[in-house]
């Protein structure tokens, strides 16, 4: 029982470490355009790098996969350890699998504000 406690204590503190490193990253991203990087193209950039920043990581599609996690990680837990401790083990596991999840969805999203913003100011996006 005390090695699966330091198993779980080790994940949660690495799924945090890489859930930390990714927070700023997508809406920093620089498409690859079909033309020049002159003034208005870096001031394009810089607009559409801060509306990205404004879809956050603790968004309601976030928690919703992170609340989904811990629940079927709870019952999992419960399932597999036949006791509480196994459901709150599962449902912590769960719930940062699930936040993770969601996490990474935000980071997709934006990059691709990243992309529509700037194919929308008129740059020939190809990447």
């Amino acid at each position: 029982m005390r090695v699966q406690k330091t198993s779980t204590i080790m994940a949660i503190a690495c799924t945090g470490l890489v859930l930390s490193g990714c927070a700023n990253t997508a809406s920093g991203y620089r498409p690859i355009v079909d033309g020049y990087e002159d003034e208005v193209y870096h001031a394009d950039l810089a607009d559409c790098q801060a509306l990205a920043k404004t879809k956050r990581y603790d968004n309601g599609d976030t928690k919703t996969s992170a609340l989904a996690g811990a629940v079927v990680g709870g019952a999992a837990g419960a399932i597999e350890d036949n006791s509480i401790e196994g459901a709150i083990v599962g449902a912590l596991l769960g719930g940062l699998i699930g936040g993770a999840s969601g996490a990474a969805d935000t980071r997709t999203d934006r990059k691709d504000i990243v992309i529509r913003c700037m194919g929308g100011r008129g740059h020939a996006v190809v990447g």
